[in-house]
């Protein structure tokens, strides 16, 4: 006779923060549960928070809990959307564990972000990831998932240890109460054979994973960390206030904090009336108008406050985020570099701002004064600029196809003395700067490495630069990259952090390729200064 297969059940586990595990009411939406349930499990204090939903034929993980203890008849309902959720009390510190669609019962400012991706980093083998999620940090605030077939390392999966945040994993287990394979984000899920007296010893394997240090392989992910102390928080939060109400919105942008279908939606909306407007894309000076218009302050307290929803055909919420948790924004104080991002207030870890900071160090020192920037547009000022010396010829808008993601892209702006190449940008954000950088680098890499390329550019190039033989590979030991950034600042003491980072990248990689690598910065009219602040940025370089 065949022995029935054991069924193996999914442990989507979170936990509290701290100050709420004597009152699981905090982490959990009663106003959607039916009553709650005490369950005996052993070693555990448990209950158990069921949706309300009508009654049908209950799905299969269900059994879990009625084949445990007897339970009212009809206490799941039976509709696929039927959830619940396990709160469960182990010393000092609650877990819920969600069923279903038993998610939609927590209340997410009462969930520790990050939990289970912690836990995953110091359980899973980092030789035998499947898939990993992501967020970058430049010019394109992307949110990423790379999936693999097979095992692989962490860096095989195409992460960037410091321009990505990654903020779910999954990948093969070390740990053997946990199954063969771990996922971690802010719930960590497992497959397992178990029953309910089976948890405690779960529970407390996370909980060890928890507060363990991260393993040597996982180490860059602690370049920045969340910050915890719910003062500086505050503090934060008040210091965002301030900038907001200055209206300084060239470090912060409004985007989607995790991966979203685009296919199921048609854009966002700030409300659901009628004929609220409807955007394709999220902007923070769209949500700036729309605060302005319904006359509420803008700050962090009425960011949390505000929902930003994504909308169906049929123009219905299909899903929703606080404003607050849509926001990314830099602040900085004397000696600390803070990032928000999905809600969570992050501090960049001091080591790696310096060694950033110390490899900056390594750009030659640009021995060209460029003249002061008093134009309203780049082409302008680069026009002047090849107009007012003869050893400098114009570039700026010479397009050339270079096929693949870029499709083509303007090979620099200025060229001098026939082998520097310069790159001019006037300074709005860390966008534009980021989106500078890598201009360089593409355009660069593209020059020494593809032929074809070579080809097309020196049709462009003035006659004092053309390449004798476009086959040829060129020594880059001949040629300057210049990134010149028209601004009053100190640079690139005073970029934004990000920028930094995407700038030190540029820079190791072209110096890499044996190019010298310099950075200038343009001085700015104050009178243009001033009047630029209020325009929208207008050049688009790189196609």
């Amino acid at each position: 006779m065949r022995t029935p297969k054991k069924r193996k059940e999914k442990l989507s586990i979170y936990l509290a923060k701290p100050g709420i595990e004597c009152d699981a009411s905090k982490a959990v939406n009663l106003e959607n549960s039916k009553p709650p349930i005490e369950m005996e499990v052993q070693g555990l204090e448990a209950t158990l928070y069921v949706k309300k939903e009508p009654p049908k034929p209950p799905p299969p993980w269900t059994k879990l809990f009625t084949d445990h203890q007897d339970l009212p008849e009809d206490i799941f309902g039976g509709r696929k959307s039927v959830g619940a959720a396990l709160a469960v009390r182990l010393d000092e510190n609650l877990f819920v564990l969600t069923f279903g669609t038993g998610f939609h019962l927590l209340k997410n400012e009462a969930i520790e972000r990050d939990f289970g991706l912690r836990v995953t980093l110091n359980s899973v083998d980092p030789d035998k990831l499947r898939s990993l999620d992501k967020a970058s940090y430049d010019h394109n605030p992307l949110n990423s998932r790379t999936q693999s077939s097979i095992d692989l390392g962490v860096f095989d999966l195409d992460v960037d240890s410091e321009m990505d945040m990654l903020y779910a994993v999954t990948g093969a287990s070390t740990v053997p109460i946990f199954g063969s394979h771990v996922t971690g984000r802010d719930a960590l899920t497992l497959v397992l054979e178990v029953n309910l007296n089976g948890l405690k010893e779960i529970l407390s394997e996370c909980l060890l994973r928890y507060k363990s240090s991260l393993p040597k392989d996982f180490e860059w992910v602690e370049n920045i960390q969340r910050v915890k102390d719910k003062e500086l928080h505050e503090v934060l939060d008040l210091e965002l206030d301030d900038i907001l109400g200055k209206g300084e919105f060239k470090n912060m942008w409004l985007g989607e904090p995790e991966i979203i279908d685009w296919e199921s939606q048609v854009g966002y909306s700030f409300d659901l009336y009628q004929k609220t407007p409807r955007h394709v894309v999220l902007k923070i000076d769209d949500l700036v108008k729309y605060f302005g218009e319904k006359g509420i302050p803008l700050t962090s307290e009425s960011l949390k406050d505000q929902s930003i929803h994504i909308n169906d055909s049929e123009y219905n919420s299909i899903k929703k985020w606080s404003a607050y948790r849509c926001l990314y924004a830099e602040v900085s104080t004397e000696n600390e570099q803070y990032i928000l991002r999905n809600g969570q207030w992050y501090i960049v870890n001091t080591d790696f701002v310096a060694s950033v900071d110390k490899y900056l160090e390594g750009f030659d020192v640009y021995d060209f004064k460029f003249p002061t920037y008093s134009h309203d547009r780049e082409e302008d000022y680069n026009a002047f600029v090849a107009s007012s010396f003869e050893n400098i010829e114009l570039m700026d808008k010479n397009f050339v196809k270079i096929g693949g993601p870029h499709d083509k892209l303007e090979f620099c702006d200025l060229i001098k003395d026939s082998s520097e190449f310069i790159h001019v940008k006037y300074y709005r954000s860390s966008a534009t700067l980021s989106h500078l950088f890598s201009q360089g680098f593409v355009a660069s890499e593209a020059f020494i490495g593809d032929a074809d390329f070579r080809r097309r550019l020196n049709d462009k190039l003035p006659k004092s630069s053309k390449l004798s033989c476009t086959d040829s590979r060129p020594d880059p030991s001949k040629y300057k990259i210049v990134y010149a950034v028209a601004t009053n600042r100190d640079i690139p003491k005073e970029l934004p952090f990000f920028s930094k980072v995407t700038l030190k990248n540029a820079l190791k990689t072209l110096k890499t390729l044996n190019f010298s690598v310099s950075i200038s910065a343009i001085e700015v009219d104050p009178v243009l200064e001033i009047k630029k602040k209020g325009k929208p940025a207008k050049e688009k370089k790189l196609a």
